[in-house]
Protein backbone atom coordinates (compact mmCIF):
# COMPACT_ATOMS: atom_id res chain seq x y z
CA UNK A 1 0.00 0.00 0.00
CA UNK A 2 1.52 3.28 -1.07
CA UNK A 3 2.54 6.08 1.65
CA UNK A 4 -0.26 8.38 2.07
CA UNK A 5 0.87 11.89 0.87
CA UNK A 6 0.65 15.72 2.07
CA UNK A 7 1.21 18.89 0.97
CA UNK A 8 2.73 21.58 3.18
CA UNK A 9 2.61 25.18 2.19
CA UNK A 10 4.72 27.61 3.98
CA UNK A 11 7.88 26.77 5.03
CA UNK A 12 8.17 28.86 8.53
CA UNK A 13 9.11 26.80 11.23
CA UNK A 14 5.59 25.68 11.74
CA UNK A 15 4.91 24.67 8.41
CA UNK A 16 8.72 22.56 8.75
CA UNK A 17 7.64 21.01 12.08
CA UNK A 18 4.29 19.78 10.50
CA UNK A 19 6.32 18.79 7.26
CA UNK A 20 8.54 16.34 9.92
CA UNK A 21 5.72 15.51 12.25
CA UNK A 22 4.26 13.62 8.71
CA UNK A 23 7.09 12.35 7.52
CA UNK A 24 7.80 10.82 10.70
CA UNK A 25 4.73 8.53 10.81
CA UNK A 26 5.18 7.79 7.57
CA UNK A 27 3.49 10.02 4.87
CA UNK A 28 5.26 11.60 1.70
CA UNK A 29 5.82 14.97 2.32
CA UNK A 30 5.88 18.28 -0.53
CA UNK A 31 6.51 21.48 1.33
CA UNK A 32 5.82 24.57 -1.02
CA UNK A 33 7.15 27.59 -0.12
CA UNK A 34 6.40 31.03 -2.34
CA UNK A 35 9.12 33.21 -0.53
CA UNK A 36 12.86 32.62 -2.30
CA UNK A 37 14.16 31.44 1.16
CA UNK A 38 12.32 29.32 3.85
CA UNK A 39 11.84 30.31 6.83
CA UNK A 40 8.45 32.85 6.84
CA UNK A 41 8.60 34.26 10.19
CA UNK A 42 12.14 33.39 11.23
CA UNK A 43 13.87 34.58 8.00
CA UNK A 44 17.42 36.74 8.67
CA UNK A 45 18.01 39.26 5.61
CA UNK A 46 20.77 41.47 5.28
CA UNK A 47 18.54 44.70 5.28
CA UNK A 48 20.99 47.56 5.91
CA UNK A 49 24.56 47.62 5.84
CA UNK A 50 26.59 45.09 4.15
CA UNK A 51 27.73 42.48 6.75
CA UNK A 52 24.49 42.99 8.70
CA UNK A 53 21.81 40.54 9.02
CA UNK A 54 18.69 41.53 10.80
CA UNK A 55 15.92 39.31 11.82
CA UNK A 56 13.10 39.79 9.58
CA UNK A 57 10.28 39.21 12.26
CA UNK A 58 10.98 36.99 15.17
CA UNK A 59 13.89 37.01 16.84
CA UNK A 60 13.41 35.59 20.60
CA UNK A 61 12.53 32.11 20.90
CA UNK A 62 12.08 31.62 24.77
CA UNK A 63 9.31 29.39 23.42
CA UNK A 64 11.54 27.21 20.78
CA UNK A 65 14.03 26.54 23.38
CA UNK A 66 11.08 25.28 25.43
CA UNK A 67 8.94 23.57 22.83
CA UNK A 68 8.71 19.83 23.40
CA UNK A 69 8.54 18.90 19.68
CA UNK A 70 11.33 21.12 19.02
CA UNK A 71 13.60 18.75 22.01
CA UNK A 72 12.56 15.77 19.83
CA UNK A 73 14.41 16.84 16.86
CA UNK A 74 18.20 16.45 17.43
CA UNK A 75 18.14 20.37 16.17
CA UNK A 76 21.86 21.05 17.56
CA UNK A 77 23.47 18.22 16.18
CA UNK A 78 22.67 19.72 13.02
CA UNK A 79 23.96 23.19 13.74
CA UNK A 80 21.21 25.15 15.82
CA UNK A 81 22.82 26.86 19.14
CA UNK A 82 20.57 29.25 21.44
CA UNK A 83 22.65 32.08 22.77
CA UNK A 84 20.58 33.68 26.29
CA UNK A 85 21.55 36.81 26.95
CA UNK A 86 21.72 37.64 30.78
CA UNK A 87 18.80 39.49 31.06
CA UNK A 88 15.36 38.17 29.24
CA UNK A 89 14.19 41.89 29.12
CA UNK A 90 13.85 45.19 30.71
CA UNK A 91 10.93 48.10 30.96
CA UNK A 92 13.35 50.88 31.74
CA UNK A 93 11.90 54.18 34.23
CA UNK A 94 12.55 57.44 34.25
CA UNK A 95 14.58 57.69 36.84
CA UNK A 96 17.41 55.42 34.75
CA UNK A 97 16.26 52.54 36.76
CA UNK A 98 14.93 49.26 35.00
CA UNK A 99 13.01 46.13 35.78
CA UNK A 100 14.67 42.87 34.82
CA UNK A 101 13.57 39.52 33.71
CA UNK A 102 15.95 37.57 35.00
CA UNK A 103 16.44 33.82 35.40
CA UNK A 104 15.56 34.06 39.00
CA UNK A 105 12.75 35.11 40.11
CA UNK A 106 14.24 36.04 43.16
CA UNK A 107 16.61 38.68 41.06
CA UNK A 108 13.81 39.58 39.68
CA UNK A 109 11.78 40.11 42.21
CA UNK A 110 14.72 42.57 43.77
CA UNK A 111 14.16 44.94 40.88
CA UNK A 112 10.51 45.13 41.40
CA UNK A 113 10.40 46.93 44.57
CA UNK A 114 7.28 46.28 46.87
CA UNK A 115 6.45 43.50 44.72
CA UNK A 116 8.87 41.08 44.60
CA UNK A 117 7.09 38.86 46.86
CA UNK A 118 4.20 38.92 44.19
CA UNK A 119 6.16 38.39 41.23
CA UNK A 120 7.62 35.24 43.17
CA UNK A 121 4.24 33.76 44.45
CA UNK A 122 2.73 34.18 40.79
CA UNK A 123 5.89 32.58 38.51
CA UNK A 124 7.93 30.00 41.02
CA UNK A 125 4.70 27.63 40.76
CA UNK A 126 4.39 27.83 36.86
CA UNK A 127 8.44 28.32 36.32
CA UNK A 128 8.92 24.74 38.62
CA UNK A 129 6.35 22.78 36.44
CA UNK A 130 7.44 24.89 33.13
CA UNK A 131 7.75 21.44 31.22
CA UNK A 132 5.19 20.22 31.79
CA UNK A 133 2.98 23.90 31.46
CA UNK A 134 4.37 24.06 27.90
CA UNK A 135 3.52 20.37 27.29
CA UNK A 136 -0.14 21.39 28.25
CA UNK A 137 -0.19 24.90 26.09
CA UNK A 138 1.68 24.31 23.05
CA UNK A 139 0.41 21.08 21.85
CA UNK A 140 -3.05 20.73 20.43
CA UNK A 141 -5.55 23.02 21.63
CA UNK A 142 -8.05 19.95 22.03
CA UNK A 143 -7.08 17.28 23.97
CA UNK A 144 -7.01 15.52 27.37
CA UNK A 145 -5.13 17.33 29.68
CA UNK A 146 -2.12 15.44 31.30
CA UNK A 147 -1.92 18.12 34.24
CA UNK A 148 -5.45 19.08 34.83
CA UNK A 149 -4.83 20.78 38.34
CA UNK A 150 -1.88 23.12 36.57
CA UNK A 151 -3.79 24.01 33.47
CA UNK A 152 -6.58 24.90 35.74
CA UNK A 153 -4.24 26.70 38.16
CA UNK A 154 -2.64 28.94 34.64
CA UNK A 155 -6.19 29.30 33.06
CA UNK A 156 -7.72 30.94 35.84
CA UNK A 157 -5.19 33.70 35.48
CA UNK A 158 -4.32 33.21 31.71
CA UNK A 159 -8.13 34.09 30.60
CA UNK A 160 -8.12 37.65 32.25
CA UNK A 161 -6.68 40.72 30.39
CA UNK A 162 -3.15 41.85 31.26
CA UNK A 163 -4.40 45.17 32.99
CA UNK A 164 -6.59 43.46 35.69
CA UNK A 165 -4.61 40.66 36.32
CA UNK A 166 -1.18 43.19 36.97
CA UNK A 167 -3.73 45.28 38.98
CA UNK A 168 -5.15 42.63 40.96
CA UNK A 169 -1.57 40.69 41.96
CA UNK A 170 0.87 43.83 42.23
CA UNK A 171 0.72 47.19 43.83
CA UNK A 172 3.68 49.47 42.62
CA UNK A 173 4.36 50.42 38.46
CA UNK A 174 7.63 48.54 38.31
CA UNK A 175 6.16 45.17 38.38
CA UNK A 176 2.85 46.05 36.57
CA UNK A 177 5.03 47.64 33.75
CA UNK A 178 7.21 44.63 33.33
CA UNK A 179 4.62 42.09 33.14
CA UNK A 180 2.74 44.24 30.44
CA UNK A 181 5.70 44.91 28.69
CA UNK A 182 5.82 41.19 28.69
CA UNK A 183 2.02 40.68 27.81
CA UNK A 184 2.25 42.96 25.11
CA UNK A 185 3.79 40.20 22.82
CA UNK A 186 0.28 39.33 22.21
CA UNK A 187 -0.18 41.95 20.14
CA UNK A 188 -3.74 42.85 21.62
CA UNK A 189 -5.13 45.98 23.69
CA UNK A 190 -4.45 45.01 27.42
CA UNK A 191 -7.49 45.46 28.55
CA UNK A 192 -8.88 42.42 26.17
CA UNK A 193 -8.52 38.61 27.15
CA UNK A 194 -6.73 36.26 27.13
CA UNK A 195 -3.56 38.56 27.45
CA UNK A 196 -2.55 37.84 30.50
CA UNK A 197 -2.24 34.13 28.84
CA UNK A 198 0.93 35.52 27.34
CA UNK A 199 2.18 37.57 29.93
CA UNK A 200 2.25 34.52 32.19
CA UNK A 201 3.43 32.14 29.35
CA UNK A 202 6.36 34.46 28.55
CA UNK A 203 7.27 35.55 31.96
CA UNK A 204 7.27 31.88 33.04
CA UNK A 205 9.34 30.91 29.89
CA UNK A 206 12.01 33.70 31.10
CA UNK A 207 12.20 32.11 34.58
CA UNK A 208 12.51 28.76 33.31
CA UNK A 209 14.41 28.27 30.13
CA UNK A 210 15.12 31.86 29.31
CA UNK A 211 14.78 34.34 26.08
CA UNK A 212 17.49 32.59 23.86
CA UNK A 213 18.22 33.11 20.27
CA UNK A 214 19.62 31.55 17.81
CA UNK A 215 23.39 31.72 17.12
CA UNK A 216 23.76 33.20 13.68
CA UNK A 217 19.81 34.83 13.44
CA UNK A 218 16.14 33.28 13.26
CA UNK A 219 16.40 32.10 10.30
CA UNK A 220 18.55 29.12 11.56
CA UNK A 221 15.93 27.42 13.56
CA UNK A 222 14.50 26.34 9.85
CA UNK A 223 17.68 26.40 8.11
CA UNK A 224 19.08 23.52 10.39
CA UNK A 225 18.42 19.87 8.68
CA UNK A 226 17.21 17.28 10.91
CA UNK A 227 16.40 13.46 9.57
Amino acid sequence: MDAPEAVVVGAGPNGLAAGVALARAGWKVRVREAAREIGGGTRTLPLTLPGFLHDHCSGIHPLAAASPFFKSLPLARHGLRFVEPPAACAHPFDDGTAALLLRSTRETGDTLGQDGRAWRALFDPLARDFAALAEETLGAVLHLPRHPLLLARFGLSALLPASVLARARFRGERARALFAGIAAHSLRPLDTCPTSAFGLLLGAAGHAVGWPFPLGGAQRISEVRAP
